[in-house]
């Protein structure tokens, strides 16, 4: 599967249960490398979760680059977020808190 249909698919599974969004706000910038890559932005706002291709006016609070194997793998549960990020294989900018939540978003 590709990255955009696993956000795709996750934004949709997200959207059916808002109960597990409730309290939460962030916004996601992924910075995908690879032949599959790409920018993608995540917002999860008042218990929904939006998914868009442009960027938006206001500053993500979580920037997470990773190559786009990489991304598949944590999304289908064949790596972790904490194993690849200690190999060096993601690299976040801002709030660590939120973007160590982003593995359960993505597996939920």
């Amino acid at each position: 599967m590709d990255p955009k249909t696993i956000l795709a698919e996750v934004e949709t599974r997200l959207n059916e249960h808002p109960e597990a969004l409730q309290g939460f706000e962030a916004l996601y910038a992924l910075k995908l490398s690879g032949p599959q890559g790409g920018d993608y932005y995540v917002r999860i706002l008042d218990g929904r979760a939006a998914l868009m291709m442009s960027p938006p006016d206001d500053k993500p609070n979580a920037t997470v680059r990773i190559a786009d194997d990489d991304f598949v793998a944590l999304a289908e549960r064949r790596a972790s977020g904490m194993s690849l990020f200690m190999e060096g294989k993601i690299q976040v900018e801002g709030d660590l808190g939120i973007a160590l939540r982003l593995e359960g978003l993505l597996r939920s």
